[in-house]
């Protein structure tokens, strides 16, 4: 395909509309470039405009909880109300106060937080509020917060909110399977609670996260090389982000707003070479051997492309297939059981985490974001078989 013809004076300038375009390293914060989501947006949105409902949004670590919780209020509208919305992060050290004395500093209300202050007071000062005031308060990272005092008085604040139909919204977000997980023992308030679950990004959400962008910035892309991104990306917004933009940027950086396979390639190799540090250290650690004939790599790469359900588990069964293909020939279950349990052990870093019975193991990756990273490491070592590239 024929790139449209575009001046560039400039191509310095073309890569800083790229790195500005793309953000594997932050949240999206603008909504025309905020991509999928669309039953997400509507269970939120429903939420804040029906009074005595607040929202929890939960789901794997990199699927874009933040992102949605940064933009959705761009959508809330309301012909007599002022938004009043404010995000604040959770820490290992947030209790109830601290909370409250961040979310009232942000509205601008002059009060006093302090020990004694409880879920009926945050009440009476939210429902103090000026009417034509609509406030929406997300607590982000709220899986920091330990289980006990500090989730239980907020607990009894949503349902305080609640009862009381104070038009006020609090959206919990947090790393989680579930709304019990994330709540501990104070679950029980679910009946005000929108379940917002966020699973991986569908195909069509991740090329959709690719094509505002090079629509934006006005470059095209072979249909095969975004379909390869795509899949490379194993439905996590930050790596469709990442491989996206060193991919962009190779092209750009050889004068052409035409992004190749060749590109791609250049790109998989940056993002291996340039991942964090701490990715790079646990698979080293769970590959490492001073046998030359070790399978470590080989069976990990399968892990990683081994077909998963909805929660990201996979069963040793589902192992066989890709790496059989990897090794050119039959392994069946007993030639890597071996190697799935150590993945799971201390000494190789508690790569995967193992849930079930004998015989009925499921495994998952610990941090979803070693997934992509061990599948890319595949195809730039030459590991990978054509057939998942």
């Amino acid at each position: 395909m024929a790139a449209p013809p575009r001046e560039l004076d400039n191509w310095t300038t073309l890569w800083n509309e790229i790195a500005q375009a793309f953000s594997p390293g932050a949240p999206i914060d603008e909504s025309d470039l905020f991509a999928g989501r669309v039953d997400q947006l509507r269970d939120l949105i429903n939420a804040v405009n029906q009074r005595g409902q607040h929202a929890i949004v939960f789901g794997e670590r990199g699927v874009g909880k933040t992102s949605l919780a940064n933009i959705f209020t761009n959508y809330v509208h309301s012909p007599v109300s002022h938004i009043l919305a404010t995000r604040i992060n959770c820490d290992g050290v947030t209790n109830f106060q601290s909370l409250w004395q961040k979310v009232f500093s942000e509205f601008g209300i002059q009060t006093t937080v302090d020990k004694s202050t409880g879920p009926d007071d945050v009440r009476r000062i939210l429902a103090g509020l000026s009417a034509n005031d609509l406030p929406i308060i997300i607590f982000d990272e709220f899986d920091r917060i330990a289980p006990g005092k500090t989730k239980g008085l907020l607990a009894d604040t949503i349902k305080g909110l609640s009862d009381h139909s104070v038009r006020a919204t609090i959206v919990i977000v947090g790393v989680a399977d579930s709304v019990t997980e994330l709540l501990a023992e104070h679950a029980s308030i679910g009946r005000a609670l929108v379940e917002v679950p966020m699973p991986r990004m569908s195909d069509e959400e991740i090329e959709e996260i690719l094509d505002k962008r090079l629509g934006r910035l006005n470059m095209i892309i072979d249909l095969p090389v975004r379909d390869r991104i795509v899949r490379y990306s194993q439905g996590l917004p930050h790596y469709a982000h990442l491989i996206g933009l060193h991919s962009c940027q190779s092209a750009a950086h050889d004068h052409s707003i035409h992004v190749t396979n060749g590109d791609l390639n250049a790109a998989v190799h940056n993002c291996i070479s340039k991942a964090q540090q701490r990715i790079r250290d646990s698979y080293h650690r769970a590959t490492s051997s001073p046998r030359p004939d070790n399978l470590f790599k080989q069976v990990l790469l399968a892990c990683s492309l081994a077909k998963t359900d909805s929660l990201g588990f996979f069963a040793a069964s589902d192992v066989v297939k890709p790496l059989t293909q990897i090794m050119g020939r039959r392994y069946d279950i007993p030639s890597f059981a071996r190697h799935l349990k150590e993945f799971c052990s201390a000494e190789r870093g508690s790569l995967l985490e193992r849930r079930g019975a004998a015989r009925k193991f499921r495994y998952r990756f610990k941090d979803p974001l070693l997934q992509p990273y061990i599948t890319m490491d595949g195809v730039d070592s030459g590991l990978l078989p054509l057939e998942y590239q």
